[in-house]
């Protein structure tokens, strides 16, 4: 099974949602000033170069150094943050030198998750805590998802999200809406962490299919 491991800190063949999610996502991203159809294809764009940057990893066949690896993904996800450190403990496996060799991970599942995903909303700059991590601003990007009558248990869940809604623009609300942390400087995008709102949904679809 998946590890929970992370989630406390916060981070780490589509179907159709109800009538009502869609209905309540729709209503919110008209309050926000948030352009969907731009945003939709910025995301596209980056998960296109991301999936790249992943079959690159996975075709390694020698060990990586913590640089290396931040080449390797330079262009989609920011070096030193949250999103580092969760392609490190999810796609690779660090041996006692030091170095990294690629492993699967849930790769399949968490790219058809992401591949479903369309920008919801942002929820305003991430308020860092830890000041090592807080070299680049991100923005909180939530994420509508839809992989299926399963996604619908999980987000439905009251002990997931209490309850299930997207929040306001520019606010940022934990146990709402899974969402991403996205460095969105100079027009394009860059990975900045995974929230456990939407790590949690990649563990239990995972889990669930076992």
């Amino acid at each position: 099974m998946l590890s929970w491991r992370g989630l406390a800190s916060g981070f780490f063949l589509p179907f159709f949602l109800p009538f009502f999610l869609l209905f309540a996502l729709a209503g919110n991203a008209t309050a926000q000033d948030f352009n969907r159809a731009a945003e939709l294809k910025r995301y596209r764009a980056w998960l296109h170069d991301f999936t790249q940057d992943l079959d690159t990893l996975a075709a390694s066949r020698r060990p990586l150094t913590d640089a290396q690896l931040d080449a390797m993904f330079a262009r989609t996800v920011v070096p030193g943050s949250r999103g580092a450190s969760f392609i490190r403990q999810t796609f690779a496996s660090r041996g006692s030198d030091g170095a990294y060799v690629p492993q699967p991970g849930p790769r399949t599942l968490f790219l058809g998750v992401l591949e479903s995903g369309i920008p919801a909303g942002q929820g305003g700059r991430y308020p860092e805590t830890d000041p090592t991590l807080d070299a680049v601003p991100l923005t909180v990007w939530y994420l509508h998802v839809d992989v299926g009558d399963m996604t619908n248990t999980y987000l439905l869940s009251s002990k997931h999200f209490t309850p299930y809604r997207l929040p306001p623009a520019g606010k940022l609300e934990r146990n709402a809406y899974p969402f991403l942390l996205m460095d969105t400087r100079d027009g394009g995008l860059r990975l900045g962490g995974v929230s456990s709102e939407l790590w949690g949904l990649i563990v239990y679809l995972h889990n669930a299919a076992r």
